[in-house]
């Protein structure tokens, strides 16, 4: 074993001895600490990635109930959160799209109107990922994409370390990220932040203040698009081109579909049956996602469109186990009060308005990396919203902050199903995605400089009174 890898393996067991084993600070849980000291050791191994991500996963699943984080049977039940079964589904609509050959031909089309080099390409895929999110939840958009990409990677034969290849697959996702802030219907986010600060607003005795589909579009929409600007430029710098030519891949790709002949019985069911599940996915909204899918995927398998043998050969079940796991995780943390914690501990009682914005944007896209959006809203937001209002900001501000705050998750594989995806591929490792850093920090400063000086010219008071 190399002795960088010792240290990296050695890192994350010691940090989280270290944290487990010191007195309980001040307001924290027993239970609390132990959940943090698990949190600490998963995000050391995933960023160091001494062991594969699907394991450093379980080991925090194992170690909840172990340091007393959870009970056995509470931190196993976190595991079978909607979000894995989501996973499961989309690596299986993705298989029939590979076997049917049906991406094949979608790919075709993109590349004939997108090859003229690799800028285009990979820009195009990422415009084209974040506007299919203004009606379409993001992680169905990551859904369709994921297999179209492949497909691209595989008609250019580009090698696991490829440039363009991890550029290609970071374009599809961070597209989807950044589209998953566009409006009401990209996500699942601003509804439960809107629908939180109703309830606050309600046990405060204050009047009911309503924001529309219109008008929250008009706040987020500006910073969606800033964001996939900054994410463009940074792959661009991050991935810059290796001068492959695109014409043998068109070639390629023509030939191929050639070969398929027209279009078969079986590629007109999976695109009945996947258009027919988009569409179901919009009309049920998030909260269903994991089980349409599902669903859906066992049409799939009914209709005989898709075999279990070839289930079995397209779909990584790894990323599957990582995400339950980070998800149990995330789920200790707020079930023991240690995000409770930690927001109380890191924003002070008293602060300058702009000030506690950033502070606030900050730690929510921090926390985004590591817990669930929703989690991450449930805990920050109720927290958030006594200290917006004593810093002098309009309280209603954070239904826009948070949330959009929440979507800069652009590092690592827990933070977001189309993150969790793109690794499953074997193409990304995370420090490749540590320049989405980057992309955060610039998203959270242009969001604070949108909320000084944009808002209130779209009629959003961002200071002032109730």
């Amino acid at each position: 074993m190399k002795s960088r890898t010792l240290l990296a393996l050695l890192a994350g067991p010691s940090a989280c001895l270290a944290v487990w084993l010191s007195p309980v600070p001040l307001g924290l849980t027993p239970e609390g600490q132990a959940a943090l000291a698990v949190m600490l050791l998963c995000m050391m191994w995933w960023l160091l990635t001494p062991v594969a991500l699907p394991v450093t996963s379980l080991v925090g699943l194992a170690l909840l109930p172990t340091l007393g984080a959870l009970d056995t049977n509470t931190a196993l039940a976190l595991f079978g959160n909607q979000a894995v079964f989501f996973v499961i589904g989309v690596f299986l609509v993705a298989a029939v799209m590979f076997q049917t050959g049906l991406s094949s031909r979608l790919t075709l089309v993109g590349l004939r109107r997108f090859a003229r080099n690799e800028n285009v390409l990979c820009n195009s895929v990422m415009l084209i990922s974040w506007g299919l999110c203004l009606v379409m939840v993001s992680h169905a958009v990551a859904a369709i994409m994921l297999p179209i990409v492949l497909e691209l990677i595989r008609a250019m034969d580009l090698g696991p370390r490829s440039r363009t290849a991890r550029r290609l697959l970071l374009s599809m996702a961070w597209g989807t990220v950044a589209g998953s802030n566009l409006t009401l219907l990209s996500s699942a986010r601003a509804s439960l932040a809107l629908e939180l600060y109703g309830q606050w607003r309600e046990e405060s005795g204050l009047a009911p203040d309503s924001i529309g589909f219109l008008a929250y579009s008009a706040g987020s929409i500006p910073v969606s698009l800033l964001s996939v600007l900054i994410a463009m430029l940074c792959l661009r710098f991050a991935f810059p081109p290796e001068g492959i030519n695109i014409a043998p891949a068109l070639k390629s790709l023509d030939e191929k579909v050639a070969g398929l002949g027209p279009v078969s019985p079986r590629e007109k069911w999976t695109l009945l049956v996947i258009s027919t599940m988009i569409i179901t996915m919009i009309v049920t909204g998030p909260h269903w996602l994991g089980v349409v899918a599902l669903l859906f995927s066992g049409l799939l398998f009914t209709l005989q469109i898709l075999s279990w043998e070839d289930a079995e050969r397209y779909v990584n079940w790894g990323v599957a186990l990582m995400y339950g796991g980070a998800i149990a995780v995330g789920g200790a943390l707020h079930q023991t009060g240690a995000t409770d914690w930690l927001a109380s501990t890191l924003i002070p009682d008293a602060m300058s308005a702009w000030v506690a914005l950033a502070l606030i944007g900050l730690i929510t896209a921090a926390l985004t990396e590591v817990i669930s959006n929703a989690a991450v809203i449930a805990v920050v937001l109720p927290i958030a919203l006594p200290i917006a209002l004593q810093a002098g900001l309009a309280p209603h501000t954070l239904v826009w902050l948070v949330p959009l705050a929440a979507g800069f998750a652009f590092v690592l594989p827990t933070s977001t199903p189309a993150m969790a995806m793109v690794f499953g591929t074997g193409y990304l490792r995370t420090k490749d995605t540590l320049v989405g850093i980057g992309v955060t920090l610039a998203s959270l400063i242009g969001l604070v400089l949108m909320a000084r000086f944009l808002w209130p010219l779209l009629g959003l008071d961002v200071a002032g009174a109730l």
